[in-house]
């Protein structure tokens, strides 16, 4: 199979309509990830994104909505009642948006999406060319990230086709993505809000909106076993290399690694050294995090070192996708790093 790369255009979101309606897949832009597209009340090929991305059957999938409406969301059966108070108002606020909401699961929604579970995960992307292609095939559509799974999330239409060119027919290239990070996930059942998933909305914002406490409940699964959200394994968006998080900021910058600093070090920045924020901005450093490691990654380095993330509400996101991409840690001994792993389980 040859997979073509296509600008969003009114032709190309036909024709990805047509590639959907016939069962098969297709990647397309959203604010956060780009992500891997199929009809997501249709069980054969919602199956086909297992087959292309390599992913278990335990890991759920979130379903894109064309409608931010929930009521509708309940009418066409991909959600039912009871619905969790202070839901509407989520996505009301948030929608179109990258909130992603664990909702009771409808009649309509095949067990291979939810991993078997009574919950479905539900978002409203607000990126335009997720929106046309959306409102065009009036459907959700089951789409994890476009990429091979543990992988590098792809940001960018380039990164699609180099994680699953060969694997898919069609990816519409809507330029790079806004966010860079997946969205958060929020879970509603026990009455009071739980991310599961941190994203670029925040606990406090979510605090903020409900007058509740938002906890962060970022707990590691093992892949056999049903996950509540998409995002919460162990081990995830990983680069080849073995990833390091540093305990201080790298000051050294030793030929055998490719290093991610959060910000420009005063002196003068070596090629294998990469700057997530150079405004020390947390939103910029999510927006570049897996652009710059799929950079570092592709040099074959003997690690990739990364600086620890400062503090902001956007941090717990930024912390939780290095941590599951990490090997380990790392500490500067003065004349050489000392490299300590981590249990993945």
């Amino acid at each position: 199979m040859k997979t073509r790369v296509l600008p969003i255009s009114s032709g190309s979101i036909q024709e990805a309509c047509h590639i959907l309606r016939q069962g098969d897949l297709v990647a397309f832009p959203t604010e956060t990830v780009y992500g891997l597209g199929a009809l997501g009340l249709l069980p054969s090929a919602v199956q086909k994104i297992f087959e292309a991305k390599g992913r278990p059957s335990t890991d759920p999938l979130i379903l894109h909505l064309p409608s931010a409406d929930l009521a509708q969301a309940r009418a066409t059966g991909v959600i039912t009642d009871p619905i969790p108070p202070n839901s509407q108002l989520l996505a009301k606020t948030f929608w179109p948006g990258p909130l992603t909401l664990i909702l009771p699961r409808g009649p309509k929604v095949p067990h291979e999406v939810t991993a078997g579970l009574e919950t479905v995960a539900i978002r409203c992307p607000s990126h335009l060319g997720a929106q046309q292609l959306l409102s065009a095939i009036d459907a959700p559509l089951a789409a994890p990230s476009a990429n091979r799974f543990g992988r590098i999330s792809p940001t960018d239409a380039s990164a699609v086709l180099q994680e699953l060119d060969g694997k898919i027919p069609l990816i519409l290239d809507g330029g790079p993505c806004l966010n860079g990070i997946e969205s958060t996930v929020v879970s509603l059942s026990q009455n009071q809000p739980t991310i599961l998933r941190p994203g670029v909305i925040t606990a406090q914002a979510i605090s903020q909106l409900l007058g509740l406490e938002c906890k962060i409940s970022c707990r590691t699964q093992l892949q056999d076993t049903p996950t509540t959200s998409p995002g919460m394994l162990a081990s995830h968006y990983a680069p080849l290399s073995p990833l390091y998080c540093c305990h201080q900021p790298i000051k050294t910058f030793l030929p055998e690694f490719q290093h991610i600093l959060f910000h420009s070090p005063q002196e003068s920045k070596p090629d294998h050294a990469h700057v997530l924020s150079p405004n020390q901005h947390p939103e910029e450093a999510a927006q570049n995090l897996y652009r710059l490691l799929r950079i570092a990654d592709a040099q074959s380095p003997q690690a990739i070192l990364i600086d620890p993330i400062p503090h902001s509400d956007l941090a717990p996101a930024l912390q939780d996708r290095i941590f599951r991409a990490s090997t380990g840690s790392a500490i500067w001994q003065g004349d050489s790093w000392t490299f300590q792993g981590r249990d993945k389980t």
